[in-house]
C-alpha cells in the first residue's frame, strides 16, 4: 500500500476505498456494478425524452429499490381491493431515504389510485451503543447518522416520523393507529437500523399475532447485508425469526434480477414476508401472472 493511501478495507469496500486522480477515479467507479449502475441510471435519466413514467418502469430513479417496494406494495393492495397502503422505513437518519419513499409514494399513489401512507421511525440521536458483537460495533459506532430534526420535518409534508426508542415507539403506534392500519395495511418496509438487536425489535412487526395490519406479503429491503454473513446483524436477525415463525417466513425474492431492468444489485437486497397463515393469502391475485400457456405453433 502506498504510503498516506485512503485505501481501507472495510463494508463494501474490500479492495480499499478509490485511487486518487482523474481517470483512474472514473475506471474504479466503473469496474463496480454498484456505482457502475448509479452513474449509468443518471446519464439515463437526463436524455431527452425520458420522463417520471420512464424513469420508474426502467428504474432510473433515487433509491430504485424504494421505488420497487411501493410499486409491489400498491399493485398488491389494488389487486385485493385496499384503498389504501402503508410502506415504513426503520432507521431514518439524516432523512434522504424517507423523502426519496416520500416521492415514490406520491408517484404510485397517483398512478395506481391506492392512497400511500409514509411513515419513518428513528431514534433521533443517531446509532445507540452496541448491544450484542452481532450488532457489527466494529463497523458503526455510538452516534452514527444522527438527524437534524427541524431540517428534515420541514421537507417531510404528509410522511410521519416517529421519534424514541423504537422498543416503545412501534408497540404505541401500532396501538394507537390500529383503525389506519386496517384500512392502509403495511406492504413495504425498509430495514436499515444496522444492529441485529435494533432489526430484531423491528421484525415485532411481523410477529403480532393479528394480521389486520399486514398486506398478506410484504416486501422488504434489507440495507446493510453487504459485506457481513448470515450469523451478524439484519441476516442474523432473520434467521431467528424465522426460526421462531415458520408459518411467516422473511426470504429473498429469488430470480429477482432476472426481471428488473438492467439487472440491478440491489435485487438480492429485496426479501419478502410472505404471512402464510394471513386470511387472504391465499387469495388469487388477478394480472399477477398469466393464467393459461397455450401451446405454439
Amino acid at each position: 500500500m502506498r504510503t498516506g493511501s485512503r485505501t481501507t478495507a472495510q463494508k463494501g469496500h474490500p479492495f480499499g476505498r478509490r485511487p486518487v486522480g482523474g481517470l483512474a477515479d472514473v475506471l474504479w467507479d466503473w469496474s463496480k456494478s454498484g456505482t457502475r449502475h448509479a452513474a449509468r441510471n443518471r446519464l439515463l435519466r437526463r436524455l431527452p425524452g425520458v420522463g417520471s413514467p420512464a424513469a420508474y418502469r426502467f428504474g432510473l430513479v433515487e433509491r430504485p429499490h424504494y421505488a420497487y417496494g411501493v410499486r409491489r406494495a400498491t399493485e398488491l393492495a389494488a389487486r385485493l381491493g385496499h384503498r389504501g397502503v402503508t410502506v415504513v422505513e426503520f432507521g431514518v437518519a439524516g432523512g434522504n431515504g424517507l423523502l426519496a419513499l416520500a416521492e415514490h409514494a406520491r408517484y404510485y399513489a397517483a398512478a395506481t389510485g391506492v392512497a400511500v401512507r409514509v411513515v419513518g421511525f428513528d431514534s433521533g440521536a443517531g446509532l445507540p451503543a452496541a448491544k450484542d458483537p452481532r450488532d457489527l460495533p466494529y463497523l458503526f459506532g455510538p452516534g452514527f447518522y444522527a438527524m437534524d430534526h427541524d431540517r428534515l420535518r420541514a421537507r417531510l409534508g404528509t410522511a410521519e416520523l416517529v421519534i424514541g426508542d423504537l422498543a416503545e415507539t412501534l408497540p404505541h403506534y401500532l396501538d394507537t393507529h390500529a383503525h389506519l392500519l386496517r384500512d392502509h395495511p403495511v406492504g413495504f418496509v425498509s430495514l436499515d437500523l444496522d444492529h441485529y438487536t435494533s432489526t430484531t425489535t423491528a421484525l415485532d412487526l411481523f410477529r403480532i399475532p393479528a394480521h389486520e395490519h399486514l398486506l398478506p406479503r410484504v416486501t422488504c429491503y434489507l440495507d446493510d447485508l453487504p459485506g457481513t454473513i448470515e450469523q451478524i446483524g439484519e441476516a442474523a436477525a432473520l434467521a431467528d425469526f424465522n426460526a421462531a415463525h415458520p408459518d411467516r417466513p422473511i426470504g429473498r425474492v429469488l430470480g429477482l434480477r432476472a426481471f428488473t431492468p438492467f439487472d440491478p444489485p440491489w435485487a438480492d437486497q429485496i426479501y419478502a414476508h410472505h404471512r402464510l397463515d394471513h386470511p387472504d393469502y391465499a387469495r388469487l391475485e388477478i394480472g399477477a401472472t398469466g393464467d393459461q400457456l397455450p401451446l405454439g405453433h
